[in-house]
């Protein structure tokens, strides 16, 4: 199974994502694929995933519309191939060294599109307005979580948990450690998409540790602490965001070349795993404290729970006048002309 994650995803904020640090890696080459929607930009990666082995690839899914890749990185050959059109819009810049533009708006049929030009503008205009909906109930929903964190981290007991990360940190990675490099980079697990806040599946060769943590706080201090021991023993990590927030809340942690998975539980994904070794982090705040605060925050919950749900019912809408968008550009599209180009890049790619 290849590991899947999401390119990036809504936010308070308008569209998140810390891909664009993966194409800084000087060793890749990057394809960036314009054109609008239905050109076939999906299709072209999920094509080129499908000739790699699942070691040799990483999927990279659109949170608007999960049926959808945003980008595919070939281990093997270097190679990054990226849907580089709004919202996650990239630009060549090393241009022919490290980056090309591949247009595959140019098999488009020009005269067919001008032929509906007002109702893709219309929409073209309702997608969009779908999506400021969606983000702007996260908007109000991140205050929500703030309170939620900010209440918790107050009633942390950040010396209990320190020790045991401690502990469990020596326990993973030993006393020494490697002389490698290491980074600490973002890859999205969770993100909010038009079937709720869901999760990526892990790779089955993952072993995992959930973190069960209804506060936020005491899982993004002990992923955070778990991220820096891990780079210190020269172990890479990726870390998820929690896009419930306007700045960063560390929600999941994977360590590749251990194979080993934190995956924060909560109100907020549900998430459950079998066969997890399984962290109660209520032992680490202090239950008087929170309990004074347990009316404030069951309603802060029951909110956010609402608000989320209506944020992603707008990305549903938003979803389905995008497929009703996608289908002017399929059918104004040269399929014989579009199909014959990707095999040929293809076969330049992976040669």
């Amino acid at each position: 199974m290849k590991q899947s994650f999401f390119l990036g995803g809504t936010s308070p904020n308008g569209f998140r994502t810390g891909f664009f640090n993966v194409l800084k890696n000087p060793d890749y080459y990057t394809y960036i694929l314009k054109g609008g929607p239905g050109t076939g930009k999906s299709t072209l990666m999920k094509k080129a995933a499908s000739l790699c082995d699942d070691d040799d690839c990483e999927l990279y899914y659109c949170s608007s519309d999960v049926r959808s890749l945003d980008a595919v990185v070939l281990k093997k050959q270097k190679i990054i191939i990226i849907d580089g059109t709004a919202p996650h819009a990239c630009d060549p810049e090393l241009p022919g060294v490290s980056q090309e533009i591949i247009n595959l708006g140019s098999f488009w049929n020009r005269a067919s599109l001008t032929e509906h030009k007002d109702s893709i503008r219309h929409f073209s205009e309702e997608n969009a307005k779908y999506h400021k909906r969606a983000r702007r109930y996260l908007k109000a929903s991140a205050s929500l979580c703030s309170e939620i964190y900010s209440v918790a981290e107050n009633a942390l007991l950040k010396d209990k948990l320190s020790a045991f990360s401690e502990r469990l940190s020596t326990k993973i990675f030993g006393y020494s450690g490697k002389k490698d490099e290491a980074i600490t980079t973002v890859k999205q697990l969770s993100a909010f998409t038009s079937y709720g806040y869901i999760t990526r599946d892990l790779s089955e060769d993952y072993t995992v540790y959930t973190l069960n943590d209804d506060f936020f706080a005491g899982s993004d201090f002990f992923l955070r602490k778990i991220a820096q021991k891990a780079n210190q023993h020269g172990y890479s990590v990726s870390v998820s965001e929690c896009n419930a927030f306007e700045g960063s809340v560390y929600e999941h942690l994977l360590i590749p070349e251990l194979k080993i998975a934190f995956m924060t539980t909560s109100f907020l994904n549900g998430l459950r795993y079998e066969n997890s070794a399984s962290i109660n982090f209520g032992r680490f705040y202090n239950k008087t404290e929170l309990a004074e605060k347990k009316a404030h925050i069951s309603f802060a919950k029951k909110a956010v729970t609402e608000i989320t749900d209506a944020a992603c019912e707008a990305i549903d809408t938003a979803l389905s006048i995008h497929d009703e968008l996608e289908k002017f550009y399929i059918n104004s599209l040269d399929t014989k002309r579009l199909n014959k180009f990707s095999e040929k890049l293809l076969d330049d790619i992976l040669r």
